[in-house]
């Protein structure tokens, strides 16, 4: 009878065991929301080793520019939700670090469409008509009003939804 009744409270340990080394997943999903592509796509688009190289190296500099907004807002995140687990709660406090957050990721948000728009930039006209085409047919598996990604380059991030 005693190990029937064990088989729950295991069952539930190695379940919290696994999500907690899984980490934040909805916090992670929210913070993902930057532009990526697949290598085919890239290759799909008959790219020149001129607009390779512009590609790399504004690439590089978007990633570059986004971890230290990922950190202040992931540490932001972590004192809000203290401030939410205390029993006196502080709303000043509160109210100014969702501000803060809302603040930082607009931020985030304003150099992910400056990204996109260079990227864009750097397309011929058929490139960029092939490019939304391509775009355009990928299922993305989120449900609607979600960001989904497009593979794994250039960007370390999936891109908001079209």
């Amino acid at each position: 009878m005693k190990i029937v009744s064990l088989f729950p409270l295991f069952f539930l340990l190695v379940v919290s065991a696994t999500s907690l080394t899984a980490g934040p997943r909805e916090e992670g999903d929210k913070l993902q929301h930057r532009w990526m592509m697949s290598d085919s796509l890239l290759f799909s688009l008959n790219l020149t080793e001129k607009q390779i190289e512009e590609i790399r190296i504004l690439r590089e500099s978007f990633q570059k520019s986004i971890p230290p907004f990922l950190i202040q807002i992931f540490e932001k995140r972590a004192e809000l939700r203290l401030l939410w687990m205390q029993i006196k709660l502080d709303p000043v406090r509160i109210k100014v670090l969702e501000k803060e957050i809302h603040t930082l990721e607009g931020q985030l948000n304003e150099k992910s469409t400056n990204y996109r728009l260079a990227f864009r930039n750097i397309l011929t006209p058929e490139q960029s008509a092939k490019f939304i085409a391509l775009v355009g047919t990928r299922d993305h598996h989120h449900p609607p009003g979600r960001s989904g990604g497009l593979g794994a380059f250039p960007m370390p991030m999936p891109p908001p939804r079209w």
